[in-house]
Formats: structure tokens, sequence, C-alpha cells
């Protein structure tokens, strides 16, 4: 399984770090916590991404994993 998992992480932690640097909250806290709190919220929305790697790879996939996965997925997404 560990020749499956070839997801580079750097494809969800960057955008995330950059986005949540550029979209953050403006409320009276720290910039740093804005920034983090953000970071942590965008990274959750795309964190089913790997998972999802690792399934299209393996081709075979039990139909329960595969829509606990997507419903997963979607709820985060939204």
């Amino acid at each position: 399984m560990e020749d499956k998992d070839n997801f580079a992480l750097y494809y969800v932690l960057m955008p995330c770090a950059v986005l949540a640097v550029l979209i953050h909250p403006s409320t009276s806290h720290n910039i740093l916590n804005r920034i983090s709190w953000a970071f942590c919220v965008y990274l959750e929305a795309v964190s089913v991404l790997p998972q999802l790697r690792v399934m299209h790879n393996t081709k075979i996939v039990e139909p329960f994993t595969a829509h606990y996965v997507f419903a997963l997925g979607g709820a985060r997404f939204l």
C-alpha cells in the first residue's frame, strides 16, 4: 500500500498556506492567530485529497469506503 501513497503534501500545504495569508478573517485577534485559523480551515477542506489519490491508485475500492470518503469530502467542502 505504501507504493500507492504517492501524494506530495506540498500540493495541499502550499496553496492552503498562501490562501490563508491572503484571505483570513478580520477580527480583533493577533494576525498570526487569524492566519493559523484560516490555514486550518482550508487544510480541513482538502484533507480528503490524499485518501482519494490512494483510492484512485488502488483501482479496487469497496463501495462502503468510497461512499464514506465521498460524503466526508462533500461535507468538508460545504
